[in-house]
């Protein structure tokens, strides 16, 4: 999607084609995990499944320390794209590599080595530990990769370029499953086999993205001198992808603590909660894809001081992400049972699973709609809002239901209300800044033009 479409497009067709091949790309890498229960549910067992489920919550907790910095990447690059600055862009690609590749080899290290104790914090129970411990071991040597990956990807998206990001994801989403059953079914590596496939997809990934970036001769072109850390760029970074971090840290504590009280309930809660999370993950990130997309267009606009148009992109993606999700999640509901079956033929373990179906399928529009106030008000230079949002309604919301008001109906289905009364807490709060920060705005252009 090139700069002129961004900026003077027809705001729903070009919010559609950009935001198309994003949930495609995010959907493909929740397949990556998808692929890794489905795999092991049919060709093993339960247990395994149960393992690499333990350790959904924490791996996002990990990467979530470092992938508020990639946001801030596409924040500072489609910034520059919109004003037309095509050097500040290229300073910030280069910056932004440098600290993708810096973050990957930081997570690394930090899981390796308390890998198994992150999982005992989370009550991951004692007869899947081991390979729980096994499968982020192996899934945490690949991070620098996938953290590369993820900040290039970023950068490809702030200049306009969903596509190639979806098409590499494709490819590699194929060959994850194709080395899956290879490595489980074939070799007998169980969880090792769809950990080692998973850091070998990504690996593919980046290699293509990077080939893409490397012959790139406009915005986002990488030259030798701008890869390093400039003191300019990496204190934007830092200012815009702090409070992100911390933001996405708080709604992740908060899920450790939920995924903590169902690991500590038994074998089946935790196996249901990690297959059902494949699928009611993917209402999730279909929000959570046109809430890129939204910050994208939406940091042009504010770059190129397109302030009406900027209402106007984030009005119109709130509507396509509600619509969007609604109809996602009652097509999964609907076919739960065919779903689930796919994965176990456990009638239990079906019955806990389709309790969270239920209640996160037909609520996760609320939590679209939080999602594209939050990149948008992000992208707007409000990011310690994020943190705010995230300390007060990912964090203290959250666990008070969790500890307290669960009581009232200690059920799972209950439980898992938390998610989307957080979320709505919180669309509360980024409405007030949204309209804050439209009317200082606003108010600076006009006497800009009086001067």
């Amino acid at each position: 999607m090139n700069r002129e479409k961004m900026l003077d497009g027809p705001i729903f067709k070009t919010l559609l084609l950009y935001s198309i091949p994003l949930i495609i790309t995010n959907l493909v890498q929740l397949l990556f995990h998808a692929a890794d229960v489905a795999v092991l549910g049919v060709m093993v067992g339960d247990r395994e499944v149960a393992a690499v489920g333990a350790c959904g919550s924490i791996i996002s907790l990990l990467v979530c320390l470092f992938s508020g910095f990639s946001s801030a990447a596409g924040v500072m690059i489609s910034r520059r794209v919109g004003a037309g600055d095509v050097d500040g862009a290229r300073r910030a690609t280069g910056n932004a590599l440098v600290v993708g590749l810096i973050s990957g080899v930081a997570l690394m290290v930090v899981a390796l080595v308390f890998a198994k104790k992150f999982l005992l914090i989370t009550n991951c129970q004692p007869d899947v530990i081991d390979a729980a411990a096994l499968y982020m071991r192996i899934y945490f040597i690949g991070m620098p990769i996938t953290m590369l990956y993820n900040f290039v990807a970023s950068v490809l998206r702030a200049v306009g370029d969903s596509v190639r990001p979806m098409t590499y994801m494709l490819i590699s989403g194929a060959l994850n499953v194709g080395m899956n059953v290879v490595f489980v079914g074939v070799c007998d590596l169980e969880v090792a086999g769809v950990a080692m496939a998973t850091v070998i997809a990504n690996l593919i990934s980046l290699i293509l993205s990077s080939v893409t970036l490397a012959k790139n001769k406009d915005y986002c072109r990488v030259e030798f001198k701008n890869l390093r850390l400039r003191k300019l760029e990496t204190a934007e970074t830092v200012k815009i992808g702090v409070p992100i971090c911390l933001a996405s840290i708080f709604f992740y504590i908060a899920n450790v603590v939920v995924s903590s009280i169902i690991n500590s309930m038994s074998t089946d809660a935790m196996t249901a909660n990690a297959i059902a999370n494949q699928f009611d993950g993917i209402v999730y990130n279909i929000g959570y894809s046109i809430a890129v997309a939204t910050s994208a267009m939406v940091g042009q606009n504010f770059g190129a001081k397109k302030l009406k148009r900027v209402s106007r992109v984030i009005k119109i993606s709130a509507v396509y992400a509600t619509i969007a999700s609604l109809v996602t999640g009652a097509i999964i509901v609907l076919f739960a049972d065919a779903l689930l079956g796919i994965m176990t033929d456990s009638a239990s373990v079906t019955d806990i699973a389709k309790s969270r179906l239920l209640t996160l399928c037909f609520s996760y529009f609320v939590t679209s709609l939080m999602e594209v106030l939050a990149f948008s008000v992000s992208v707007l230079g409000k990011q310690v809002y994020n943190m705010i949002v995230g300390a007060s309604c990912g964090f203290g919301v959250r666990c008070a239901w969790a500890f307290f008001i669960v009581r009232m109906n200690n059920t799972l289905g209950f439980l898992f209300t938390c998610y989307p009364v957080s979320a709505a807490a919180a669309i509360i709060i980024y409405l007030f800044v949204y309209r804050s920060v439209m009317k200082k705005q606003s108010a600076l252009l006009s006497e800009c033009a009086v001067k």
